[in-house]
């Protein structure tokens, strides 16, 4: 059993709030009339109040509002401590903004700071359920169905955090453990169907790739046999050549051969390059006699006598310079010309040593160059592994697949039969949830069941079926929600395991008539158990004009009370825990 004594800081920012056994309120004022949705709010921190109880409860930090508290409001050393008790084991829980990952248990008058939260919730864990094995949930498993976050709606009985976290999967752990079913098979299940998840997205990229090339898997294993053929011949092929005795004899000389003759090209393709570069060369621009004698009269009017030469001697220069130009082009050119003769007749006597060599290894001709034969055998045998081994690792994964589909089959089947054990157990709290309905909703038009589901497409395995009367809208899946947990609480089988403490954060969203029922089981299940502590956050105004038809008495059971003058950060009272807190947290011992 879990027990709160009270939520406090140091130093302090909000006034301590005490709890005691049995229901506890939380209580606000007026809510806006124009808040967004269905959810009321008023800003003043009931909300925020249980977010500092669940933070101190080691929910993540990544998932706490609390982190999100500007530092003027929240500086990041201020402690926030929860008194508590668990299984009649007392220690205070000190967390702070600044070290959320470090939170430090008080025991007595030890401390001990954690150097992660993980260590912390084993501890815990250890604390509330004895032990801390597969067979279990962890502590802060329990915790999330015990303090659903306000933003999960209570539209399911199964989530409980925020709807909008579409990555959050249902977790059925602390409900399947407070039924008394199987976890340890239940999770080996789960093990399975996220390994058929990962087989499956890997074998569908797999297919995507063979597709790139086949129209489909089953012509690609077709495909396969006649690559298959075809390298086998090839290699034979390339075999008979190379066992050939001549071909020891002159595999030396045809690879000299084959190197020199690659020489050889590389050079005559530099060389017909350059030839069709000077071959594309622009024509030199023709300048007439008559532009020759305008310039030069041009000159020869500004110099005067400095020009002796006459227009036949420019002329006849100027064709001097053209004649030389066109010398060297040509020149160039010729010599490429009979570089390029000189090559060829150099290739042409290779190609017929070549030929004549290898037509003495191979006489029927079936490869004329070894190392096309050789690149042609070894692209086709690559594509052959490569495809092969797509193929292989498809058929594999197919069968892997199987397996584990056979193996999840089996599971679900011994986890079926754990489930078929505690009929009796689920049979009761089905009744229990009939109880409940007939006190709140005035009938019995209710059900509960748990069934196992056995299908590939599905990823639980589990379905737990709560129907009440007029479900499906807003409004009664929250009372459903309230029904489904409270008959966790106070069931006889179910509450063996129950840390008998529920917090619920604005979940009476309801019609008027359901919320003065709720409250009034409330009351009467008060006077028949008194081992259990429930805290509620209500708004005023959902009772205000109501509360001469509420038997449970709002102001006896009143922990808190919030308005815009007096939030519940915005307390300055002083804490007289502060000191002694202060003092204590410089002993500090760090947990091995």
């Amino acid at each position: 059993m879990m027990r709160l004594f009270k939520l406090s800081s140091s130093p302090s920012v909000f006034e301590p709030i005490l709890f005691e056994m049995g229901v506890n309120l939380i209580l606000g004022e007026k809510a806006d009339d124009n808040t967004s949705g269905n959810r009321k709010t008023n800003g003043v921190g009931k909300s925020m109040s249980v977010e500092f109880i669940n933070f101190c409860l080691l929910k993540k930090k990544e998932e706490s509002r609390v982190m999100k508290i500007p530092n003027d409001i929240l500086p990041n050393d201020t402690q926030i401590i929860l008194d508590i008790e668990i299984n009649k084991k007392p220690l205070s829980i000190i967390r702070t903004k600044g070290k959320p990952d470090n939170p430090i248990f008080m025991i007595g008058d030890d401390l001990t700071e954690f150097k992660n939260i993980d260590d912390a919730s084993n501890y815990l864990t250890t604390l509330l359920i004895d032990t801390n094995t597969d067979g279990t949930p962890s502590f802060r498993q329990l915790m999330n169905l015990m303090i659903r976050d306000e933003r999960s709606e209570f539209k399911d009985i199964i989530q409980t955090f925020d709807t909008s976290s579409k990555s959050i999967p249902p977790d059925y752990t602390p409900h399947l453990y407070l039924f008394k079913i199987d976890l340890t098979t239940y999770r080996k299940t789960k093990n399975i169907i996220s390994q058929i998840a990962q087989k499956k997205t890997y074998k569908s990229e797999l297919e995507k790739t063979i597709k790139q090339k086949y129209a489909s898997t089953s012509d690609a294993f077709s495909e396969l046999n006649a690559l298959k053929e075809e390298v086998d011949k090839i290699g034979k092929a390339v075999d008979e050549l190379q066992s050939n005795e001549a071909f020891e004899v002159i595999q030396k000389d045809l690879v000299t051969i084959e190197s020199e003759m690659d020489n050889l090209r590389s050079k005559q393709k530099a060389l017909k390059y350059e030839l069709k570069k000077i071959e594309s060369l622009p024509e030199p621009e023709k300048i007439t006699d008559s532009d020759i004698e305008i310039i030069y009269d041009q000159f020869k009017q500004g110099l005067g006598e400095v020009i002796a030469k006459s227009i036949e001697q420019v002329k006849s220069f100027k064709s001097k310079i053209d004649s030389f130009q066109q010398m060297l082009i040509d020149s160039r050119k010729n010599e490429l010309v009979r570089e390029l003769e000189v090559l060829s007749e150099k290739l042409k006597s290779l190609e017929d040593n070549y030929s004549d060599k290898l037509e003495t290894v191979n006489a029927k001709g079936r490869f004329k160059n070894i190392k096309i034969a050789m690149a042609i055998f070894t692209k086709k045998s690559d594509e052959l592994a490569n495809t092969r081994v797509k193929l292989e690792d498809y058929e594999k994964t197919d069968k892997e697949i199987k397996a584990f589909n056979r193996e999840r089959s089996n599971l679900i089947a011994l986890v079926d039969e754990s489930v078929d054990s505690l009929k009796s157990v689920i049979n009761d709290f089905s009744n229990t949830i009939l109880d409940i309905h007939r006190e709140i909703m005035d009938n019995q038009k209710a059900s509960f069941r748990i069934e196992t589901i056995d299908r590939a497409t599905k990823k639980e395995i589990f379905n737990f079926e709560m129907r009440i009367d007029s479900d499906g809208s807003h409004s009664v899946d929250r009372a459903k929600t309230f029904i489904y947990d409270m008959a966790l609480l106070f069931n006889a089988h179910t509450r063996e395991r129950h840390p008998r403490l529920l917090i619920h954060d604005n979940i009476f969203d309801v019609d008027k008539d359901t919320l003065i029922q709720s409250l009034n089981y409330l009351s009467r299940i008060e006077t028949l158990y008194y081992d259990f502590q429930y805290i509620l956050t209500l708004n005023r105004d959902e009772i205000e004009h109501d509360e001469k038809d509420i038997k449970l008495s709002i102001n006896g059971h009143k922990r808190a009370e919030f308005t815009r003058q007096k939030r519940f950060l915005s307390s300055t009272s002083t804490n007289p825990y502060q000191e002694r807190s202060l003092i204590k947290l410089k002993a500090v011992t760090i947990a091995e």
